[in-house]
C-alpha cells in the first residue's frame, strides 16, 4: 500500500508538470498606434540629454518621419539604446505625447522644435516641458485628425541613440 501512494504522487507530479508550458510567451508591444494607444521603450541610466529633433517627409507615401536624437547626460552622443521613454497617442483632439525619464537636459528648445515641425503634413502645433523635479522631458505634438503613429528605438552603433516617430495622414 505504501508503495502504490509513492507511485500515485510520481505519477500526479508527472501530469502537474506536463501542463505547465516550459517556455513563457515573448511579450510583443504593438507599435502602430491609431486612434488611442500607448508604447515605451529605451533603458534607465543615469540621465540623458535630447540633443536634435530633424524631420524628413516622403509627399508621394503620405508618411513623415521625425527623429529624435538621445545623448548622455553631458550632451555627448550616447552608444545603445537611447534612454526610457513613455509615448501615448489620444484622440479628441489627436496628440502624441513623448515623456523622456531621466532627461533634464537639451540641446534644443521649444521654438527650434517649432520652427523644424512648422511644414509638417502630420503636425499642428508643438510643446516642450521640462519637469526639473522628477528630471523628465515632456514632447507634445497636436496632430491631424486620423494620423497613424509608430513609435520605435534604434541603438546608436555609429551615431547617437535616436527615438523615430512615423507619422502617416490618411
Amino acid at each position: 500500500m505504501k508503495y502504490i501512494g509513492c507511485v500515485l504522487v510520481l505519477l500526479l507530479g508527472s501530469i502537474s508538470l506536463a501542463a505547465v508550458p516550459t517556455k513563457k510567451p515573448a511579450f510583443k508591444i504593438n507599435k502602430i498606434l491609431s486612434g488611442e494607444g500607448s508604447t515605451f521603450g529605451g533603458l534607465a541610466g543615469s540621465g540623458f540629454t535630447l540633443l536634435d529633433v530633424r524631420r524628413t517627409a516622403d509627399a508621394r507615401k503620405k508618411l513623415e518621419r521625425i527623429v529624435l536624437d538621445v545623448g548622455d547626460i553631458n550632451g555627448s552622443a550616447k552608444k545603445g539604446w537611447p534612454g526610457y521613454y513613455f509615448a501615448e497617442l489620444k484622440s479628441n483632439p489627436q496628440r502624441l505625447i513623448i515623456d523622456f525619464s531621466q532627461m533634464p537636459n537639451a540641446r534644443i528648445n521649444q521654438a527650434q522644435i517649432a520652427s523644424r515641425l512648422k511644414n509638417s503634413t502630420s503636425v499642428r502645433k508643438t510643446a516642450m516641458s521640462m519637469d526639473p523635479t522628477d528630471s523628465s522631458l515632456i514632447l507634445t505634438m497636436d496632430l491631424k485628425q486620423n494620423t497613424k503613429v509608430r513609435v520605435y528605438q534604434v541603438a546608436g552603433q555609429k551615431s547617437t541613440s535616436k527615438v523615430v516617430i512615423d507619422l502617416q495622414a490618411q
